[in-house]
C-alpha cells in the first residue's frame, strides 16, 4: 500500500511523515480543550445528577432502547429537545431517546452551531 509523501508542518516548520501528529499542534490542541474545560460547568451543574445516572440506567435496560437510530449498541439517553434550551423536559421519557456516543456528539455539535448563529 503507497504512503503519502512527507510533510511540512504550519506550525512547527519541521517535515511529518504521514499520519504523524505535530508534536507543537498537538501541545496546543491540549491547551485549547484544557481552557475550555475550565470555563464548563460540571455535569451535576449541567443537570445530570444522581437521578438522571439512575433513570438513564433503568431507560437504557429496556430491551426496546438497547440501540441507536443509526445502529449501533445504546450507550447514552439523548434528548429530543436540549436540557440547554428545555430544562423542564430533563426528566420527561418523552424527550429521551436511546443513542450512542458519536451520534449524541453530532447532536450536540449541531445544537452548538444553531444557538450560535443565533
Amino acid at each position: 500500500m503507497p504512503v503519502s509523501a512527507p510533510r511540512v508542518c504550519g506550525h512547527c516548520g519541521g517535515v511529518h511523515q504521514s499520519g504523524e501528529r505535530c508534536p507543537k499542534a498537538a501541545a496546543r490542541d491540549r491547551e485549547r480543550k484544557a481552557r475550555f474545560d475550565r470555563k464548563r460547568p460540571n455535569s451535576s451543574q449541567r443537570g445530570y445528577d444522581r437521578e438522571w445516572e439512575k433513570a438513564a440506567k433503568e431507560f437504557l435496560a429496556q430491551q426496546e432502547n438497547w440501540w441507536c437510530a443509526c445502529g449501533a449498541p445504546a450507550t447514552v439517553v439523548m434528548h429530543r429537545r436540549s436540557i440547554r434550551t428545555a430544562p423542564h423536559l430533563r426528566m420527561e421519557r418523552a424527550n429521551w431517546r436511546p443513542g450512542c456516543h458519536r451520534c449524541n456528539a453530532i447532536d450536540a455539535a449541531a445544537e452548538r452551531r444553531k444557538l450560535k448563529g443565533k
